[in-house]
């Protein structure tokens, strides 16, 4: 594989078949990730790495509320893992290997319970921790807020420069809690953050 993102090739049949889509602007150099939308705020996230300090490979898969699918997943219980393949040698099927066991498990209907976890989860969490606290008490809400601001239109949802002046503006006229929580947050990593979901959202 000389180039990284080649990977997403592997994963074809997943982005014809079942809708993925690929949030390329949010993508790392070792990452990529897929995304589907199930239903409201929750997606099913694919990531597929690359390690290139030893040539390992890792596929694992998510479902749970919107946020950008990384390693920040770990940090909230609603986001709920499948780890589907590792490998520390070269293999140029393993990519396909784990698209076939990710189709299987979504004919199976496993996004379907592990939908219903998550949604348990988001409501009342087996870990309650301060980044559950900050993720529905205040990005969360304040996501949707943009999402009902701009009518859910999603070429603005999409265009990072036309979605982030939407937030700005929503973020000055902040009030109470959410205008103290915010403003220690920052204006530039509530534009960054926001839009990031904005984003995914509008694939």
């Amino acid at each position: 594989m000389s180039e990284f993102f080649s990977v997403v090739n592997e994963f074809e049949e997943m982005i014809e078949r079942f809708d993925f889509k690929q949030p390329k602007k949010i993508w790392y150099p070792h990452l990529v990730a897929l995304t589907k939308h199930i239903e409201d705020v929750f997606y099913c996230y694919v990531i597929a790495r690359v390690y290139k300090h030893d040539g390992s490979l890792q596929t694992t898969m998510w479902v749970g509320p919107i946020d950008r699918p990384d390693d920040g997943l770990d940090s909230l219980s609603a986001h709920i893992k499948v780890d589907i393949g590792y490998t520390q040698t070269l293999d140029e099927e393993f990519f396909r290997n784990c698209e076939k066991k990710i189709i299987r498990l979504i004919e199976d209907g496993t996004l379907t319970s592990l939908l219903a976890t998550s949604k348990k989860e988001l409501t009342d969490p087996s870990v309650m921790n301060r980044r559950y606290e900050v993720y529905t008490a205040y990005l969360l809400p304040f996501f949707r807020k943009i999402v009902e601001v701009t009518g859910g239109d999603m070429k603005v949802l999409k265009s990072k420069t036309k979605c982030q002046a939407v937030i700005e503006k929503e973020f000055l006229n902040l009030e109470g809690e959410m205008k103290v929580f915010f403003d220690k947050f920052g204006l530039k990593a509530t534009k960054d953050n926001i839009w990031e979901w904005c984003y995914i959202y509008s694939l």
